[in-house]
């Protein structure tokens, strides 16, 4: 951001970082980890005598799987490189079942990938972007719609489907976003199993959303979770996105 460099795990909070993008003349710009990294630490963990599962975003949102899979032809063990199609808690969904799986020692690499996949197929991804104007920046609608998002007071709620973002819903009113998230998840004909909220300086709306979703399922637990930098960057301040999957 303006020149600087940023470690978002070690030298940012998520406050710190939209006050930051607030203040910055351009969108924060970021960048995976190069070859070399992914190579390094995987011919760490491969002369460890263990196999590798390397668990990613979305391919159509960066360019990190590519690399990653780039990195395991170069090396000499088992290393499986997975595309989770999803980003945030609806990517956490599959690695947090892997990591499970894994640590259990009752599973082959053929069966984690498996059971990954389900959870895929079963996931749903719903964000709700209050200003266009960091869309618009990131070059993701076109500028044409971003004016009339903003003249109109229109707030987007887009799903995340096979990696990309596609356009659901334009509302202009909170009680209207509510409505139709809480729609979307009382319509589900299987039971849910994990709801997660994720938040962009969101968490009034994140918490609505929470404690109205928590006595329409009956579901005890409902997290919500700060949004990582690459996320908020897009989806900009005051974003929220809803995350589920089903039996």
């Amino acid at each position: 951001m303006d020149g600087k460099t940023y470690d978002p795990l070690n030298e940012l909070t998520p406050e710190s970082f939209m006050e930051l993008m607030r203040e910055s003349k351009q969108l924060p710009k970021s960048s995976q980890p190069p070859l070399g990294k992914f190579v390094e630490l995987y011919e760490k963990y491969l002369a460890e005598g263990y196999e590798v599962l390397s668990i990613h975003l979305t391919e159509k949102l960066s360019g990190t799987v590519n690399t990653a899979s780039q990195a395991a032809l170069m090396t000499t063990g088992e290393v499986e490189v997975v595309d989770t199609n999803f980003i945030a808690r609806g990517q956490a969904f599959q690695v947090l079942e892997a990591a499970k799986m894994a640590q259990s020692g009752n599973h082959t690499m053929a069966e984690i990938k498996e059971r990954m996949e389900k959870i895929r197929s079963k996931t749903k991804l719903y964000i709700v972007v209050v200003t266009l104007e960091n869309l618009i920046k990131g070059g993701r609608v076109g500028r044409v719609q971003g004016l009339l998002g903003s003249l109109l007071n229109i707030k987007l709620i887009a799903e995340l489907k096979e990696g990309q973002l596609e356009e659901t819903a334009k509302v202009r009113s909170n009680k209207k976003i509510l409505n139709y998230l809480l729609e979307l998840v009382g319509a589900e004909k299987r039971k849910i199993v994990a709801l997660d909220i994720e938040h962009a300086n969101g968490l009034q709306m994140a918490e609505a959303f929470q404690t109205a979703a928590k006595k329409l399922l009956g579901i005890s637990s409902i997290p919500i979770f700060d949004a990582d930098p690459v996320v908020a960057t897009h989806a900009g301040n005051g974003a929220f996105a809803v995350m589920y999957y089903t039996e």
